[in-house]
């Protein structure tokens, strides 16, 4: 009997089917009517996420950085359904800059000439991350070259040792972006309720070994969608089965009914050697052992002049180059062969 999946699905195939051609037309075919946008997650105007075909672009390109990255954070037994806990844990996610505490309008003035810069903090933002002005300040007097004075929620800044604006401009800058708690690269978290009423956290941005780190974090169901940093923490076999669940994922949320083995041949393709690679001339396809199967692909020229400098063999032994000279392909019917006995063949032509 054949094996199944979690989901029901048969997972053995007939001898010589061309799984990877199925899983190609599985995925490339529904990509074509996927909608260029990107998705607002329910309920969460302030945290954005890519969807549909710019997310499955992404994925299979292997970028080193999705343009919205996020995680969902579960947290303990202890501490999961328990709000004033899961709030402890998300003040030490979001992470605060100078910008985010001072007021919305006049928050700051700048003299360059003088080389004086005024924050005006912003009480209700300092009541909302539970940060006094004090502590705004301390983080602040770790900036070399600078003196600093407060009055209530006004900090004076003054930059010495240079008087060239553009120096004093930057150090400006520098102030402003100054993280004063959190983690690094959250630039929101928000704390959601479950069905099973168990509180998480979702984030715009991601750094999940700093999370791990978290009191109340569980540390072994934390999700991100950045595949490189998956594959930094978890190590390969997580980013393999994440770049499978994203594909799938991304194609269900679309409406498409696909087999949840074409996404993981593609994420085995793309991870088997250890490393992520891209399916274009950059990762899988410009890898091939075959010179006609990388010519086939793209940079045509180029893999010919290589192949004859470096003297390069092709053995022929994979699907594209035999399409490419118009030789069987061994797949399906075109992998059996047949093979008569030497004394079977002489009675035969004998009775000829």
């Amino acid at each position: 009997m054949p094996t199944k999946n979690d989901r029901g699905e048969k997972l053995n195939v007939s001898p010589g089917e061309a799984v990877g051609v199925v899983a190609a037309q599985s995925i490339g075919e529904p990509g074509t009517q996927m909608i260029l946008r990107s998705f607002h997650a329910a309920g969460i105007s302030s945290i954005i996420t890519t969807k549909g075909l710019p997310r499955i672009i992404e994925i299979v390109d292997a970028r080193k950085k999705p343009k919205f990255p996020m995680m969902r954070i579960t947290l303990e037994k202890g501490y999961a359904k328990d709000y004033e806990k899961v709030r402890k844990v998300w003040r030490k996610l979001e992470e605060v800059t100078v910008s985010k505490l001072i007021k919305e309008r006049g928050g700051f003035s700048e003299d360059l000439g003088a080389r004086i810069m005024v924050l005006n903090l912003d009480k209700e933002r300092l009541h909302t991350y539970e940060i006094t002005p004090s502590q705004v300040a301390s983080r602040l007097k770790k900036v070399s070259g600078i003196e600093i004075g407060m009055d209530g929620m006004e900090i004076r800044i003054k930059v010495n040792g240079t008087k060239d604006m553009k120096l004093t401009r930057q150090t400006f800058v520098q102030i402003r972006k100054a993280v004063v708690s959190g983690v690094p690269n959250i630039e929101k978290a928000l704390v959601q309720e479950g069905q099973g009423g168990e509180f998480y956290i979702t984030t715009a941005g991601s750094n999940m070994a700093a999370v791990m780190d978290i009191e109340g974090v569980d540390k072994w169901h934390i999700y991100s969608n950045d595949i490189f940093e998956v594959a930094r923490v978890y190590g390969v076999e997580a980013a393999r089965n994440l770049i499978a669940h994203e594909l799938f994922e991304t194609m269900s949320e679309e409406g498409f009914t696909v087999s949840f083995r074409h996404p993981a041949l593609v994420a085995d393709a793309m991870t088997h050697t250890g490393q992520i690679r891209s399916i274009g001339r950059h990762g899988v396809a410009g890898e091939k052992e075959s010179v006609f199967a990388r010519a086939a692909y793209e940079e045509t020229v180029k893999h010919f002049t290589n192949a004859g400098v470096f003297g390069e063999v092709d053995r022929l032994n994979g699907v594209a180059e035999n399409i490419l000279i118009g030789k069987q392909i061994s797949v399906g019917t075109g992998m059996v062969r047949l093979a008569v006995r030497k004394d079977e063949l002489k009675k035969i032509k004998a009775e000829e």
